[in-house]
């Protein structure tokens, strides 16, 4: 029997990369793994398939709208926590998943894959794969939770992205997007971006008390969201109307 305390937290792995320190952690009910101590990414030791952070419940929501889910492309890997979720939710899905460093690949495999998912997951920049990708076949979902904890993505705001995005995105598909902002105008200056790229339609905006995530949902044609989810957004966009906040943040 271990003498750790039941809520202290074990290290399973301590490692350098790019003068970064990556750490695995492990207590009795999580396990996660940290950047130069800010935690990226959590697991269920008990339900390894469940959403632990609350910016993932809102990315879910397109799960719950798209009517079919045969082909979903994960971008931003991370621990793993959407891709174990989707893998869950859609057993005989075909799931591509897109991360760009090959250190965080071999940690999800390592420490946060319990279940042995078998997944094809391309060590590729978001950029480069959205733009060189070139299956005759669309995604049905596509959720983007990628960012840098110092700096906002160098793409964050570039047009040709979502393009780009839209382009691989079957019709009545929907995109979720998980951002990280700090203040107002950079959500206005995104919603910009996103109300002409998907002019056709409405875009909700969902946040997390006390939390910077900012999740977008976004349908590729004139989809209406469900009212439930609309009376839980924090602001909507579109072309024609413009962004409105809908709660206090």
């Amino acid at each position: 029997m271990s003498d750790i305390p039941i809520n202290t937290p074990a290290t399973l792995l301590e490692i350098e990369e790019n003068g970064r320190k990556i750490q695995v952690m492990e207590n009795d009910a999580l396990r996660w793994f940290n950047i130069d101590g800010v935690m990226q990414s959590a697991m269920s030791i008990s339900e390894p398939s469940s959403l632990v952070f609350p910016h993932m419940l809102f990315m879910a929501i397109v799960t719950y709208e798209c009517t079919t889910a045969n082909r979903i492309l994960d971008i931003g890997l991370g621990g793993g926590g959407l891709l174990r979720f989707l893998s869950d939710k859609y057993p005989q899905a075909d799931i591509e998943t897109v991360e760009k460093s090959q250190h965080i690949i071999d940690l999800y495999r390592q420490f946060f894959n319990p279940d042995e998912i078998t997944s094809r997951v391309h060590c590729k920049d978001a950029y480069e794969f959205v733009t060189q990708h070139t299956h005759t076949t669309p995604f049905d979902l596509i959720l983007v939770d990628i960012f840098d904890s110092e700096t906002l993505l160098p793409f964050i705001f570039e047009p040709q992205f979502y393009s780009n995005l839209k382009h691989l995105t079957a019709k009545n598909g929907w995109i979720a997007l998980n951002t990280v902002f700090t203040d107002r105008a950079q959500i206005s200056k995104l919603s910009n971006v996103l109300t002409e790229i998907f002019s056709e339609t409405t875009i909700y905006g969902f946040k997390a008390a006390q939390f910077a995530n900012i999740v977008w949902v976004v349908a590729t044609d004139n989809q209406v969201l469900n009212p439930i989810w609309q009376q839980q957004a924090f602001f909507s966009t579109s072309k024609i109307d413009g962004l409105t906040y809908l709660l206090d943040d």
